[in-house]
């Protein structure tokens, strides 16, 4: 089967149905991950849906992962395994957030971006010769894979070149066999109706020689001699692969093993195969995960149940350092991966429709009634809908993996709603605020029109919500956000976010609408940071143009703190601020280079304004009282203050406009 345009939408509804597989399947295992068998049947012996009710799941690293290494595909023309490990250094917060930092040696991934950050790139940081076989041959490789899938456009080959390319920024040997696997069995899914015929084809395109391609077929020959009772294949890998067998935290041969025996026993049903492999036990969200995609690859929307796929409301939260990208969709992803399959193939496609995805609502609640998605449409027959911008405690069910966000939505932005309705409507809508303000305004629309809320400003407004009330049925056509950012933060007294306990056991607290990407940063008379090597937090949209940015700060240790603006991520921004006794400004395009440098004079401890300003020929500095003029920048995408080696400054406000 070949990717066209004819058959896009067949292919989007394929790359849907196998993401929304794989977050099903990360939120059934999740509440038993590590478990034996043995304790799970005796706490959940007959227990056929979710374990837990998340409501607002915050994603753990199998969402985070696909997210986010996906990016270099977004990031560049060309991806390269040295790319991939660029977006592990780009996307990630430093030690914390995104996946389990268990210390280098211990966690696969840590030790992987501990190499990255030296300068030892991919693939050579995930190698065995650098990180030695345990820590190679974990299940990192496999648990991230199925993006790959999602973007190969039917072609195993592609998929396996792509997956192999990206496991090898973390692992080897094993490890990228099993990253291969996921990739090459989504792609061959997509094109088949029997699980059978798809693992048969899949393990042709492995290293014949490597264990994980022995130990699988091992699996499939016992199912061969035995079909009747998979808990006798259960004891047999338990027996012959089990956790006792391999060294490191959680390798990936056991938990592959499970992986085969389910879908092997699962008669090509999604239930089955699912609930079957969570029973089995060990590593049990990423083996839902990477079994529910490709089981989702293989049946369509059509083979999985209405009770798996509401609760979830199209929703995964990450934990990512680009704030703004920890608010997603399913719906949204898949037509991101769906589109990048086709630049793959040197196509490009329209955007597609909002709501062209049943039960893609992008995070639309309602109170009491329905909101559902049909011929394009959300059909709403509710009083009163709303969407998160910004999350709270109250909002999440728990931070394990550090979710951090930045509001989707900002001061002075524009959220216009295209809708529908059969009769004269009145609306009201609201934004609420995180301090629990709402603010209102009314609407008589007969037919079809447009209604454009405008988000109020003020000084240190975050929007938590975005709502619409209204007593009669309605369909809902488009949400489009022109931003137009207005944004005051005056850091004394400025509140900080408890969420709750963290993966670690400690307690997760934010400082609100901003992620902490590295060093120390607290709040007491103003935002202050501190850094042993370097420090970084921001906040904005994609999308934000400024003209102005305002920051009020003072150093009282150190020498090289800046603003930040134009930022992508880690390794992708510009700042402007002090090195030494120079004003600087710096492009960061994965290395750093200085574009322009004024001498200037200045004191610690003293409190300064630097205000950037945007204008025809270049930006406009003023600086204690004085102009400098600095080559063209621009002040776009996020923002915030990063600090050098062994300093601490205090930010007392920010303002962009």
């Amino acid at each position: 089967m070949k990717l066209t345009i004819g058959n896009k939408e067949e292919y989007l509804k394929k790359v849907y149905a196998s993401w929304l597989g794989k977050v099903i399947g990360v939120q059934l295992g999740s509440p038993v991950e590590g478990w034996s068998h043995e304790k799970i049947m005796e706490k959940y012996p007959n227990d056929e849906g979710y374990l837990v009710n998340y409501d607002v799941y915050a994603s753990d690293d199998d969402i985070n992962g696909p997210l986010f290494f996906i990016r270099a595909l977004l990031d560049h023309d060309e991806i390269s395994a040295e790319k991939i490990g660029d977006a592990f250094l780009n996307y990630l917060c430093e030690y914390h957030g995104f996946f389990w930092w268990g210390g280098v040696g211990v966690s696969t991934e840590h030790t992987a971006y501990e190499n990255l950050k030296k300068g030892i790139r991919a693939p050579a940081s995930g190698s065995i010769e650098t990180n030695g076989l345990t820590i190679a041959e974990q299940i990192g490789g496999q648990i991230f894979s199925d993006c790959w899938g999602y973007v190969a456009g039917y072609d195993p080959l592609l998929a396996k070149k792509l997956a192999a390319m990206a496991s090898s920024v973390t692992h080897d040997g094993n490890g990228i066999e099993g990253g291969i696997f996921v990739a090459v069995a989504i792609a061959l899914a997509m094109q088949k109706d029997d699980i059978h015929e798809v693992l048969k084809e899949t393990l042709n395109h492995l290293d014949q020689e490597k264990e994980y391609c022995k130990v699988a077929r091992d699996i499939i020959r016992f199912y061969e001699n035995d079909k009747s009772d998979w808990n006798q294949c259960l004891k047999y890998i338990q027996d012959h692969y089990g956790y006792d067998r391999y060294p490191g935290v959680c390798h990936i041969i056991p938990n592959m093993a499970l992986m085969i025996m389910a879908m092997c026993y699962g008669d090509n049903d999604f239930d089955k195969t699912l609930i079957m492999l969570n029973r089995s036990g060990w590593d049990t969200d990423c083996n839902c995960g990477n079994v529910g995609s490709i089981m989702g690859a293989l049946l369509g929307l059509e083979g999985i149940n209405e009770k798996w796929i509401r609760p979830i409301n199209d929703l995964t939260n990450c934990s990512s350092a680009v704030g703004y990208l920890n608010i997603q969709y399913i719906s949204q992803a898949a037509m991101m991966f769906t589109k990048l399959a086709y630049q793959l193939q040197g196509m490009k496609i329209d955007d597609f429709k909002m709501f062209c995805l049943p039960y893609g609502t992008r995070g639309i609640r309602c109170n009491e009634g329905t909101v559902e998605v049909r011929n394009d449409q959300l059909h709403v027959n509710s009083k009163d809908i709303y969407s998160y911008a910004y999350y709270l405690r109250k909002d999440l069910y728990d931070a394990r993996y550090d979710p951090e966000f930045s509001p989707i939505v900002e001061p002075g932005d524009i959220v216009s709603i295209d809708l529908y309705n059969d009769n004269l409507c009145d609306y009201e809508s609201y934004v609420v605020d995180c301090e629990g303000n709402e603010y209102k305004d009314t609407y008589f629309i007969e037919g079809g029109d447009r209604i454009d809320i405008h988000v109020p400003e003020g000084k240190n407004l975050v929007v938590n919500r975005i709502g619409l009330r209204s007593k009669r049925p309605y369909r809902i056509r488009n949400i489009t956000v022109t931003r137009k950012p207005k944004l005051e933060y005056d850091f004394k007294d400025y509140p900080i976010d408890h969420y709750g306990p963290r993966y670690g056991g400690d307690d997760m607290n934010n400082i609100r609408a901003f992620v902490k990407h590295s060093g120390e940063w607290d709040i007491d008379d103003s935002l202050i940071g501190r850094s042993s090597d370097h420090a970084l937090i921001s906040s904005g949209c994609y999308g934000n143009v400024y003209s102005r940015i305002e920051w009020d700060f003072a150093i009282e240790k150190g020498s090289e703190c800046e603003a930040v603006f134009d930022m992508r991520g880690y390794l992708d921004h510009c700042a402007l601020g002090i090195r030494n006794e120079q004003l600087v400004l710096v492009e960061k395009k994965k290395e750093e280079k200085i574009l322009k440098a004024h001498p200037i004079r200045w004191d610690r401890n003293r409190r300064y304004k630097l205000i950037i300003e945007r204008k025809e020929n270049g930006i406009l500095v003023t600086f204690d009282g004085k102009e400098y003029e600095f080559p063209s920048a621009d002040l776009k995408d996020l923002f915030g203050v990063c600090l050098g080696k062994d300093c601490i400054c205090r930010t007392y406000s920010l303002k962009l406009s």
